[in-house]
């Protein structure tokens, strides 16, 4: 899998931009605030729906503008595809419209669109994903989820909306000491089933991943005896023992639901854990340790995805390498698939690991133009 072509129309610092994507390792290479990172994040949007640092697409209009497109062709296995996202950011007072996504120009939904393009991202601000709130692990399994099954992607929408709807009658009932007994089972049934299905999902998805986080500690100094866990409110194997365990956990936490007002239930509180030796990793483990484990967890990504879609997701790295040592850099490069497509960021060509500067297809950035 690899993308052939991306083009941009308007998004962030580009008013257009057409490039063609060599096979291989592609380095976009320029100073700090040129764009380079802009054009990974194009590829991420595409891929997974979401950007790894806008919390909302008019942070991604070009200023003056009112609607973006990015658009790539994509060469897969079996066919050759386009997909495009059309963005929008309104005049001040005009109603806000949402985004737009194309397959071979055909509108689409956008669970419709998930697997077409399968990427491995990994951005500075990952490498503090084991450190940072329980939230971001959550997404980094759920858009490892989201890229490959389209249920997941619609279920966590409509848990979005549950918890929304649940939330403002517990507030209610804080407030005014009644809940709405009837409307509050319908959403509690709503909160078991769609719990139990993401749940088991993901937990799924971390045994499988387990093997391959130990097989990738392994390349990195200072990752060893890790293991890898997901740690929920309840177990089972099958929808209907979660469900059931949802039921009763629900029950127990009614009175403190609607002492606090928001829902205590669900897999919006789980956690992906990393232990050595049974302790969580960020209790005791040091940068190094942090990075090294975070690699480890990129590289069982890239396997797990493979094994899924039949063939080498595309690798985004910005600007990463330069915040890994010599000997983390290397090995990172010696994880990574021969035969993949990697899309890196650096200021400099001396900055890449000698493995993927000698293969690469170098790309200069400057403000605002490529190439």
């Amino acid at each position: 899998m690899r993308v052939t072509k991306l083009a941009l129309e308007n998004f962030r610092s580009y008013a257009q931009v057409e490039l063609s994507l060599a096979r291989g390792a592609v380095a976009f290479i320029g100073p700090n605030g040129a764009g380079k990172t802009n054009l990974l994040e194009a590829i991420h949007l595409i891929a997974r729906g979401d950007s790894p640092r806008a919390h909302d697409d008019t942070e991604m209009v070009r200023w003056g503008a009112t609607t973006a497109r990015v658009g790539t062709e994509v060469d897969r296995a079996e066919d050759h595809r386009r997909v495009e996202t059309l963005l929008f950011a309104p005049p001040e007072g005009e109603r806000r419209r949402p985004r737009r996504y194309l397959l071979d120009g055909a509108g689409k939904r956008s669970e419709d669109i998930a697997g077409e393009l399968v990427v491995v991202a990994f951005f500075p601000e990952d490498v503090e994903l084991l450190a940072a709130a329980p939230s971001g692990r959550r997404r980094f399994l759920d858009a490892m989820l989201g890229q490959i099954d389209r249920a997941h992607r619609r279920e966590m929408r409509e848990l979005q909306r549950v918890l929304e709807q649940r939330n403002a009658l517990l507030r209610v009932a804080r407030e005014e000491l009644e809940l709405p007994e009837e409307e509050m089972a319908f959403w509690d049934r709503e909160l078991v089933r769609l719990a139990a299905a993401i749940s088991l999902r993901r937990s799924r998805l971390v045994a499988d991943l387990a093997v391959p986080f130990v097989r990738a500690t392994e390349l990195f100094t200072g990752a060893e005896g890790l293991a890898l866990a997901y740690a929920g409110q309840v177990e089972g194997d099958t929808l209907e023992e979660r469900a059931i365990e949802y039921q009763r956990v629900l029950r127990e936490k009614r009175d403190r639901e609607r002492w606090q007002g928001a829902s205590l239930v669900g897999p919006q509180r789980d956690d992906l854990a990393v232990t050595s030796a049974g302790r969580m990793l960020p209790a005791f483990a040091s940068r190094g340790e942090h990075r090294s484990a975070v690699l480890s967890l990129k590289i069982a990504e890239a396997a797990w995805l493979a094994s899924r879609v039949g063939e080498q997701p595309v690798f985004l790295l910005d600007d990463v390498l330069s915040e890994l040592d010599p000997t983390r850099r290397e090995a990172l490069a010696r994880a990574i698939p021969e035969d993949a497509q990697v899309l890196l960021t650096a200021a400099i060509p001396t900055a890449l690991p000698d493995m993927l500067r000698e293969r690469a297809t170098v790309v200069p950035v400057q403000r605002g133009e490529v190439g």
